[in-house]
């Protein structure tokens, strides 16, 4: 499934490298094993094998859904400059705007969808899931209102992407699941 997943995505960004109009490298430049391998000693966790071969074997971000995947060290940063491991980083360590946000351990953002919006891969997680941050609907002091459940796997949510799926409709749009949960939560009396 892997290759037929590696085929997908450039077969996908060589029609459009990102969903959103963002920035986009001029060349896409394929990950150093070594600079991933660093990045995985230097968290403590392993990446998902999938990504892994994403990154090396196409791009070191800047391609993918929403603005693009946030490489890893010396890969395409999102739009404030920060790779997936920094972002990271300052997550963990407390360094975000709210003082009680607690980010999940192994809990890495990949992908950038604008309005501080994540999607993150949970490496705790044998089968990689994908979870959303949105800190826009966080209301209290508690941010798990703020973590959605986007895919079961990085696999399924990648290849979704890869296969011409909107993931922003899909998450957000009018019979999304996100726009359904937030309905619902809001008509909680």
């Amino acid at each position: 499934m892997d290759d037929l997943t590696i085929v997908a995505i450039r077969r996908r960004i060589a029609t459009k490298i990102t969903d959103l109009d963002g920035f986009s490298p001029a060349r896409l430049q394929p990950a150093d094993p070594n600079d991933i391998a660093d990045d995985e000693r230097q968290l403590g966790f392993s990446f998902p094998p999938l990504l892994k071969r994403i990154y090396t074997e196409i791009g070191n971000g800047g391609f993918g859904p929403g603005y693009g995947l946030i490489g890893l060290t010396n890969g395409v940063p999102d739009d404030t400059g920060k790779t997936g491991p920094a972002i990271y980083r300052q997550l963990r360590d407390g360094a975000s705007e709210d003082p009680f946000c607690e980010w999940p351990e192994r809990l890495l953002p990949i992908c950038h969808w604008g309005c501080a919006i994540l999607s993150c891969v949970d490496c705790s997680d044998p089968n990689f899931r994908v979870q959303i941050f949105d800190p826009n609907v966080h209301d209290g002091d508690d941010w798990a209102d703020a973590f959605f459940e986007e895919s079961p796997s990085f696999e399924e949510w990648i290849g979704a992407w890869a296969s011409g799926v909107d993931l922003s409709k899909l998450m957000y749009g009018e019979q999304g699941h996100i726009t359904q949960l937030l309905a619902a939560r809001n008509s909680i009396p």
